[in-house]
C-alpha cells in the first residue's frame, strides 16, 4: 500500500482558522487536539486563482513544498507552531519530509529522510502513546491518499 500526502498540521483551533479562510480546505481532526488540512490540487488552485499567484516549488529538500504552502505557514504560524509534512511511499519504499514554522519563520529547516515527520510532530507537542511513535499516535497512517478526503 502507498502513502502519499502533503498537509499542514497544527493545533485544531489554528487549522480550523486556516480552513475557514479557504473554501476548499477541509479540516481533518486528529488525536491530542491536533488537526490537519491536505494541500490538495483543488485547494492550492483556488489560492492561485484568487491571488493570481504561481505555485512554484521552492525547496529542493522537499518534493511537494510550494510557495503557496510556504505562504500559508508564514501567515498562520503566528503565536503557534505549524508543520508541513509530505510522504511518498509505495511498498515500504519512498520518502518523507517536512518543515516546521513558528511565528511566521522557519523553526526547523526543510528536511527529509527517515524519522523527519516524527521529529516535526514531537516539536509540535505530539505525545507518543504507549508503543507508538508520533506519526502513529496521531493515526496518520489512516490517511494514505489525499483524494480520499
Amino acid at each position: 500500500m502507498g502513502h502519499n500526502i502533503s498537509a499542514i498540521i497544527g493545533r485544531r483551533s489554528i487549522i480550523q482558522k486556516l480552513a475557514d479562510t479557504w473554501i476548499y480546505a477541509s479540516v481533518i481532526e486528529l488525536p491530542q487536539d491536533f488537526a490537519m488540512v491536505f494541500l490538495t490540487n483543488t485547494f492550492i488552485e483556488s489560492i492561485e486563482e484568487l491571488y493570481n499567484l504561481s505555485d512554484d516549488f521552492c525547496c529542493p529538500a522537499l518534493d511537494s513544498f510550494t510557495s503557496i504552502a510556504e505562504q500559508l505557514l508564514e501567515e498562520f504560524s503566528f503565536h503557534t507552531k505549524l508543520a508541513y509534512i509530505e510522504t511518498d511511499y509505495f511498498g515500504g519504499v519512498g520518502t518523507q519530509g517536512g518543515v516546521l514554522y513558528e511565528n511566521g519563520r522557519i523553526l526547523i529547516k526543510p528536511c527529509s529522510g527517515e524519522g523527519t515527520i516524527n521529529l516535526l510532530l514531537k516539536e509540535l507537542g505530539v505525545l507518543c502513546m504507549r508503543g507508538l511513535d508520533e506519526f502513529d499516535s496521531l493515526s496518520l497512517g489512516s490517511y494514505r491518499h489525499m483524494q480520499d478526503f
